[in-house]
């Protein structure tokens, strides 16, 4: 079990921070700069200094940097909720913990009635002092462009801070304010997604070289071979004329219903699958995390039994998340170089276990209007679960609407020779 990590933000570290963190995002996280149009920066100021939540899309491990650099942009400080899983990560583990800590961040077990850090969240939007970041997807998606279906934890726990401010009698405004990230790479990266195609024939299609192939029918090859191993793998039979959209959803959802079995999880079938990866994914964290300080010692042997049972489908849930969410039309829907790398980023880290592609990209940020929440509480003490359900539908409709208004600024697209 891991102990709760409260925010406790230093001024001083977060003004180092932000001095010294462009360079290294740019490094790292493959970050050039942040785009932030005038009407967004307007909005975020209006907001700096209140009780507002702001809710990211989140694509990309970059995000949190990204809306780190934000705070930057418009000389601010923001609290950020963090998975439980990020403060254990990597080998200075202790040494991020007071960073994040230090910069506003603060703990939340995903899937878990987090009482501190539900607590922790009420407390900072009574005081109104700065706004936190909560992305309300749950997880990270890896896709660019789509938003998948958000959490209503997020609008939930700003109705309960409204319920904490009507019993001091101190009622004021709570803002949900929609954030769109959308990256888009610095120049023509042509010869990036050739050399990433050449590594990933190598792997899997050595005896076949397909560089006399079109870029689309070479990426489509592949694909194909990966979803032939995985079928066979988990031993599942197709017939030749099988589409490859009906072959990605079968073996979606042979991997979710193994899952789903094991963990004794009953859920609709007509279920967004997207929503039964998240709970997946919430069931396992539950499960790791879960508090054992109370249980016998007999109690903790079983336990971790369990979990290393659990930790196992990690892998599959990665493997949902990398590949099988992507559909046939992906990539020649919006015929872009940044569809067409976000599909072999996932293919890379399918097959090598981690991206290698190292294309420089701006993150573009849009801010929607925020939605004063104070406004429609009446409303919510009426019909809470429809109230509730109702914000966090707007919210994600939102940022898909701020995505989709951000265009690739690249002229003269590449011709990857996209079937007509």
């Amino acid at each position: 079990m891991l102990d709760f990590r409260p925010p406790k933000l230093n001024p001083l570290i977060v003004r180092l921070t932000k001095a010294l963190t462009p360079p290294i995002i740019k490094k790292h996280q493959k970050v050039s700069e942040i785009s932030v149009d005038d009407k967004s920066r307007q909005i975020l100021s209006s907001v700096r200094n209140e009780s507002a939540v702001l809710v990211p899309n989140h694509s990309d491990y970059a995000d949190a940097f990204v809306m780190f650099l934000l705070s930057r942009e418009i000389d601010a400080t923001f609290n950020y909720m963090t998975a439980s899983e990020i403060f254990l990560e990597g080998r200075f583990r202790a040494w991020k913990s007071f960073l994040i800590q230090r910069l506003g961040g603060y703990s939340i077990i995903r899937g878990s009635v987090d009482r501190d850090a539900f607590r922790t969240t009420r407390q900072l939007l009574q005081a109104g002092e700065r706004p936190i970041v909560i992305f309300a997807e749950g997880g990270l998606t890896r896709q660019n462009d789509t938003v998948t279906p958000f959490e209503s934890g997020v609008v939930q726990l700003c109705f309960w801070a409204l319920d904490d401010l009507r019993k001091a009698d101190q009622l004021k405004p709570v803002y949900a304010v929609p954030v769109g990230i959308k990256y888009i790479y610095d120049q023509n990266i042509w010869s990036d997604i050739e050399l990433a195609l050449s590594r990933l024939e190598l792997e899997i299609l050595p005896e076949k070289p397909l560089t006399d192939l079109q870029p689309y029918e070479r990426l489509r090859l592949i694909g194909t071979k990966i979803m032939e191993v995985l079928e066979k793998e988990f031993r599942i039979k197709v017939d030749s004329e099988t589409t490859l959209d009906l072959r990605i959803n079968t073996l979606r959802e042979e991997i979710l219903q193994r899952i789903e079995t094991f963990m004794e999880i009953k859920v609709d079938l007509e279920t967004d699958f997207r929503k039964r990866i998240r709970l997946l994914k919430n069931t396992i964290d539950a499960e790791l995390f879960k508090e054992t300080e109370e249980l016998s010692e007999y109690e903790r042997k079983v336990h971790r039994q369990r979990s290393e049972i659990f930790r196992q489908f990690y892998i599959d849930i990665e493997r949902l998340t990398n590949f099988i969410t992507i559909y046939e039309d992906y990539v020649i829907e919006e015929r872009s170089q940044e569809r067409f790398m976000d599909v072999i980023k996932r293919l890379e880290n399918e097959v090598f276990g981690q991206t290698k592609t190292q294309s420089l990209r701006t993150a573009q940020i849009r801010v929607g209007q925020p939605r004063n929440l104070t406004e429609i509480y009446d409303s919510y003490c009426q019909n809470k679960r429809e109230v509730v359900q109702e914000v966090t539908l707007d919210l994600e409709s939102s940022v898909q609407d701020l995505i989709n208004t951000m265009t690739v600024p690249i002229e003269g697209q590449m011709d990857f020779s996209f079937p007509a």
